[in-house]
């Protein structure tokens, strides 16, 4: 038992010597002052609904959530060095997702729950700082923070439908702030990073010109995505 305790012992402080003294991959990647890359990912879409503070004389709708829908993204990454740990990043992105309501109505005496879903193809540019620690060897953490723009080309589909063929309109034009997380790993010949972040709706994106009792129920709709990102940089 004492042989195979002194066996893995020597292989332990062996690995880890030999590792203390590897050279670390891509050595002078962070003294580039520019670079590129690209970011794919999936999201989940949902939306903040507030109620309006006086209900419509509407005896039919009884309740209201948001659904909570995923998507996929595309990005591509432009990378400026500003200090030895801060970067400032620009990811113009394209996201495909829904949004999705599930109403509580009664028709016909029963009580039924009715689900809209509207197409949703976002087309962001984001700005965002990114705040990294020291490098480790083959490893790094960051912090992100940051603002976006997002234009719904979905938005631009729905108008060639019928008023009877939806629920609600939504607005074109967003703004988010965003926050994440993330963990950088530097490879032979590129650097791959696991990203986790949440952006959340600034403006109010219901369309209040748009009447029904499906809308006439809701104050404000604001949008909260949440992000898991891997990229590629070189």
């Amino acid at each position: 038992m004492k042989k195979y305790i002194l066996i893995i012992l020597t292989l332990f402080f062996g690995f880890k010597g030999f590792a203390q003294k590897a050279p670390p991959n891509m050595p002078h990647f962070d003294n580039i002052p520019f670079h590129f890359g690209i970011t794919l990912g999936v999201s989940s879409l949902s939306s903040n609904l507030s109620g309006a503070t006086e209900l419509p004389l509407y005896d039919s709708i009884y309740g209201f959530s948001s659904v909570r829908n995923a998507g996929v993204q595309f990005g591509v990454i432009t990378d400026l060095k500003l200090f030895e740990t801060l970067h400032l990043r620009f990811i113009p992105t394209l996201v495909l997702s829904d949004r999705g309501f599930e109403y509580n109505v009664v028709r016909h005496g029963e009580l039924k729950d009715l689900n809209n879903s509207l197409e949703v193809i976002y087309l962001e540019a984001p700005l965002e700082l990114k705040f990294m620690s020291k490098r480790y060897g083959n490893f790094r953490s960051y912090l992100l923070g940051g603002f976006k723009y997002a234009y719904d080309f979905g938005s631009m589909k729905r108008k060639k439908l019928r008023p009877d063929e939806y629920l609600m309109k939504i607005e074109q034009h967003e703004y988010f702030y965003t926050l994440g997380l993330g963990f950088d790993f530097y490879l032979y010949r590129c650097k791959i990073s696991l990203e986790l972040k949440s952006s959340f709706g600034i403006n109010d994106v219901l369309n209040h010109g748009f009447k029904n009792a499906y809308t006439d129920c809701l104050d404000k709709i604001k949008t909260q995505l949440f992000y898991i990102n891997i990229n590629f940089e070189a």
